[in-house]
Order: C-alpha cells, then sequence, then structure tokens
C-alpha cells in the first residue's frame, strides 16, 4: 500500500473506527435482530470509548465520572424516555421535574425561580438572545438588533445571533484576558439589546467583570446576560469552600439573565441546561403560542416542541442524589486538583504562562518561541486529550471529577514535562494538532479551514464507506 494510501485509510479510521469490525446498515434489516447482540454490540463500543475518560486523563467531557450514577439516571431515564413533556395532561410529573430544576439552580445563584429547561448551553443562549430580541422591539422599537459580547464569550451567540439576523459585536480583552469593559461601552448604541459576560469563558476558564457589565447595562436601560453554562453549577460551590470568586450571579443588579448546565457540574445526563431571568416579563418574550391552528391551541416554552420526560427526571434525580454535600465535595476536589496542576505549571514551567487567574479550568500558552501544539502532540501520545485554543494558541486542563482521582495531577505534570521536551526536539516542524489553527487568520485560510469544517461535518452524518472487496 502506498504512503498516501495508508494515510486516506487513517483517515477513514479516524472518521469510522468500527468500520473495518461491524456490519454498517444502510437499509432497515429485513428480520429483528437479537436484542441481546445488538446490547452486546453497543455495550462494546461504550467500554472502548469510555476507557480514556475513565483513566481522568481527558479535559472536560466527562463531569461526573461515576458510573453508577450514571447507571441510576438511566433507570429514571428509562421510565420516561418514551414521555413527551409536550403533553402535561398524561405526564404531569414533568412540571414538578421541570419547576423544581429551575428552583434548585435559581436558589444556588441567589434568582428569583424564574426560568426555563433548555436541551443544553447552546439553546440557553440561543433563547436569552431570541427574548432579548424580542422584547427589544416591543419595548424599544429596535429594527438592526446588535449584542455587544467578549471576544471569549461562546460562540453559540454567534450561531443564535447569525439565525436571528443580530448584528455580533466583539469586545476585545485587557491584558487579565478578561472582557475590556470600556471597549465594550464604545460599541454600545440604541439598537443594542443585550450585553454579555461569562462565568467562566470556555476558553480560559476565566470569570469576565460581571458587576461592570451590570452596571453598563443598567446605564443604557438594557439586559446582561451571564453565560454560567459552563461555571454555574459549580463556582457557587466553589464560593462556599471560600474560594476568591467574584460577584457573577444575580446578586449583582443589572443581570438580568443566567444560563447554567445542569449536565456539566450539576451531574445531570445530556442534555440540560437551565436558562434563568430575573423577571416573568422577559421570559415571556421567548414563549410561542398560536390560538388559530385546525390541531388545536399550541403551546411551548421555546424552540423544542416534544422533549423526552426521561431526561427532565433524571437531571431532577441527579440533583437530589447528589445534594449540597455532594455538590461542595466533589468542588473541592476539583478546585484541590486545579490548584495542583495551575500551581506545578506556575512554579516549574518557565516554558508556559497560566492564562489569567483561573478557577477550575486551568489555560495555558508559551511564554517562548516553544510551539504549544507540538506540545499538545506529545501530550496525546501520552494518552492525554487536552483542548487546543487559538488567540492565542493555547491548551486548556477542564478539571472535573475524573481528574480528582489520586496521582492524576502528578501524573500531568511529569508527562507535561516530557511533552516540553519532545516539543524543542521537534521545534520547526509541523504539528498535527495545530495544522488547521495555524492557517487561519486569512481570507483564503479561513475559507479553507471552513470547506474542511463542512466536510467533517458531513463525514459525522454519513454512513462508513463500504471496504474494498479483495
Amino acid at each position: 500500500m502506498s504512503d498516501a494510501a495508508s494515510e486516506f485509510d487513517k483517515m477513514l479510521d479516524g472518521f469510522w473506527p468500527y468500520r473495518n469490525s461491524t456490519q454498517a446498515y444502510r437499509q432497515v434489516p429485513s428480520e429483528p435482530i437479537d436484542r441481546a447482540a445488538i446490547y452486546a454490540e453497543i455495550a462494546s463500543f461504550a467500554a472502548l470509548e469510555d476507557a480514556q475518560g475513565d483513566k481522568g486523563t481527558v479535559s472536560g467531557s466527562l463531569y461526573s465520572g461515576d458510573h453508577d450514577h450514571y447507571a441510576f439516571l438511566g433507570e429514571v431515564f428509562s421510565l420516561f424516555s418514551h414521555a413527551n413533556v409536550l403533553q402535561r395532561d398524561m405526564y404531569p410529573s414533568a412540571t414538578k421535574f421541570e419547576a423544581e430544576i429551575i428552583a434548585m439552580t435559581s436558589h444556588i445563584v441567589h434568582g428569583t425561580g424564574i426560568g426555563v429547561v433548555t436541551s443544553g448551553g447552546s439553546e440557553s443562549l440561543i433563547t436569552a438572545l431570541y427574548s432579548y430580541r424580542e422584547h427589544a422591539a416591543k419595548t424599544r422599537g429596535v429594527t438592526r438588533p446588535n449584542v455587544v459580547i467578549p471576544v471569549t464569550a461562546h460562540v453559540a451567540l454567534d450561531k443564535g445571533a447569525h439565525w436571528m439576523g443580530i448584528e455580533v459585536r466583539h469586545a476585545p480583552l485587557t491584558d487579565s484576558y478578561v472582557v475590556d469593559v470600556a471597549a465594550m461601552a464604545a460599541l454600545v448604541d440604541d439598537q443594542t439589546i443585550a450585553l454579555v459576560g461569562s462565568a467562566a469563558n470556555y476558553a480560559h476558564g476565566l470569570i469576565d467583570p460581571i458587576e461592570a457589565i451590570a452596571e453598563l447595562a443598567q446605564q443604557h436601560g438594557i439586559g446582561m446576560h451571564v453565560d454560567g453554562c459552563l461555571g454555574g453549577w459549580l463556582l457557587p460551590w466553589i464560593e462556599r469552600l471560600g474560594y476568591d470568586v467574584p460577584l457573577f450571579d444575580f446578586r449583582v443588579p443589572g443581570v438580568t439573565s443566567m444560563s447554567a448546565d445542569t449536565h456539566k457540574y450539576g451531574y445531570a445526563l445530556k442534555g440540560s441546561s437551565v436558562l434563568l431571568y430575573r423577571d416573568k416579563e422577559l421570559r415571556a418574550n421567548q414563549y410561542f403560542t398560536y390560538p388559530d391552528w385546525p390541531g388545536g391551541l399550541y403551546l411551548s416554552p421555546g424552540l423544542a416542541g416534544s422533549r423526552s420526560g426521561g431526561l427532565i427526571a433524571s437531571t431532577w434525580a441527579a440533583m437530589l442524589a447528589t445534594g449540597e454535600s455532594g455538590y461542595l465535595t466533589a468542588a473541592e476536589s476539583i478546585m484541590r486538583t486545579a490548584v495542583t496542576i495551575r500551581d506545578g505549571i506556575r512554579n516549574n514551567f518557565p516554558e508556559f504562562e497560566v492564562i489569567g487567574d483561573p478557577t477550575f479550568l486551568v489555560a495555558f500558552k508559551a511564554a517562548g518561541d516553544l510551539d504549544i501544539y507540538l506540545v499538545n502532540d506529545a501530550l496525546k501520545g501520552q494518552g492525554w486529550r487536552m483542548n487546543s485554543l487559538q488567540l492565542p494558541a493555547a491548551l486548556h486542563f477542564c478539571i472535573t471529577r475524573p481528574n480528582t482521582a489520586d496521582g492524576v495531577a502528578e501524573s500531568f505534570l511529569v508527562a507535561l514535562r516530557a511533552a516540553v521536551e519532545y516539543a524543542r526536539e521537534h521545534q520547526g516542524e509541523p504539528a498535527e494538532s495545530g495544522a488547521m489553527y495555524g492557517f487561519g487568520g486569512t481570507p483564503q485560510g479561513n475559507a479553507t479551514i471552513e470547506a474542511m469544517m463542512s466536510g467533517v461535518l458531513d463525514a459525522m452524518h454519513e454512513v462508513a464507506p463500504a471496504m474494498p472487496s479483495a
């Protein structure tokens, strides 16, 4: 086999790793397949794919890591997996579950108990944008809406704004890598519908100056959303443990909405999130009601129509089964691990600079000419899965419960030292994990990258190519 053919095969295996060992179905089988055989095949996938995460060598992704917890939630899910919560006359328990999820989430961030449950952080952020757009149109006659957000704000806001015809104005960062509020102020005009700050942002794990952003929003009579999708279910416990956490929630006057993902540090199943509002008037803007449909009166709280009761029931169960003491214990071990990694990098690796002043997520970039993506290649070769960043080139380690196992933090620092030596030895060589990032920054480069990314999305929705006949 030629080198080119070998590389092509390697690429195919990356997208479809089971193409050589399992049957690909392009049509419904003519006869039912034995359930035990189906389950055995699925279980083999799960065992292979969970193996790395269970070792604690993965950044983010898996937030609980407790398979007994997953099994319990799976049992709860199965009781309502078939239930459609749109039909509350048949499944009134959904009202209890959903309302209490909202109330418990609101309580830890000092909210007013007003909110909705969504399918994840992206839906929470996009729905919040929609509510602000509708509110601004109704109350201020805004016709050319814009939203002002940090460059580090979650990209789901850009996605939602693109869909809804909202202009996104990106504010730069200060030297501390949080949003420059003075720069935000310069971007606000009479068509601005809201400001956004992160607590904490995905890239660097930093909390934007929420109090200053909220004050700016109040000065202009507009709303302010706190994206707590990542930190909303962890920062409250970190604060209660005595760590220094700036105000980020509804205690801040001017914060009018906040999102917090229950499927992250709330330890619920994917995907669930909570979008909270300060008042019912703002929430009502996301509702859709239609009284004139021949199919009957239609009402929906947001984008989704049919929703599985299994997710709502299991999210409620996750919160009760964890309890305050469980969340505090998890937060304490997460912070102990994060501090070990953060201080280990600061004190022992002059090659790196820790970005900002992080809590549970530690981002670091090269302090000199070391290629951080070569470092990532070497970490990947040792079994570690970090998150690659760009603008600036960096890596981050989002600490979750699997990473808190004994010795994991220390093992990471040992692996990082070996990765530094690898990067030095291979300086000047192209890094596998950096090729796409390094090619961006120009119209031509970005266009090429976008085409490649579209190709990846295509591959995710296609059956594995058939194996060539011998």
